[in-house]
């Protein structure tokens, strides 16, 4: 062979080694798009679906809170202790029908004492017990003259409305909280 088909031969080896490398290399990064494009499709479809099921469970609360409101209220209820520690429970679903004591029994986690001689009259509320001359008392507000009025019956009761504002007081009873 001579040395100048020796160069052609080296030369058309080398170019169809390089076309073969491009060609793998073309088809590797074709088939690297290929795969992103699916998985960018595969991704906007699943942010779809979690769009649509978010949406669902949106919804489903709205009607679970409309549902809700049918049938219960967050009525606004103050606990003040004697050392003038003040807890708002304005966040708490009760039935619609429910006595002060329930909801009272409700926001504490069930954590009251109490006699029932006359009707329910709470003892302790959290933990915090009363001493005499400190009773817990409750007591409602009244918008027309703004300020606080003793409950006109015991909370056992008492049945709450929507707009009812109630406060337990642990104190002598001389001043409203």
């Amino acid at each position: 062979m001579s040395k100048i088909s020796n160069i052609w031969f080296s030369a058309t080896l080398i170019l169809i080694i390089t076309t073969v490398i491009g060609l793998g290399t073309t088809l590797h990064f074709y088939q690297s798009y290929v795969n992103a494009d699916k998985q960018y499709e595969d991704s906007l479809k699943t942010i779809n679906d979690l769009t649509e099921t978010l949406q669902e469970i949106s919804n489903n609360l709205t009607t679970t809170a409309q549902n809700l409101q049918e049938v219960s209220f967050t009525p606004k209820i103050l606990i003040k202790y004697n050392n003038g520690t003040k807890e708002w429970h304005n966040q708490t679903f009760i039935p619609i029908g429910w006595s002060l004591f329930n909801a009272t029994d409700k926001i504490t986690n069930g954590n009251i004492e109490y006699g029932q001689t006359f009707g329910i009259f709470i003892t302790s509320i959290n933990g915090v017990k009363q001493d005499p001359p400190d009773y817990w008392l409750w007591y409602l507000w009244d918008d027309n003259s703004t300020s606080w009025t003793f409950g006109p019956i015991g909370a056992g009761a008492y049945r709450l409305k929507s707009e009812d504002i109630v406060a337990w007081y642990l104190s002598d009873g001389s001043s409203p909280p």
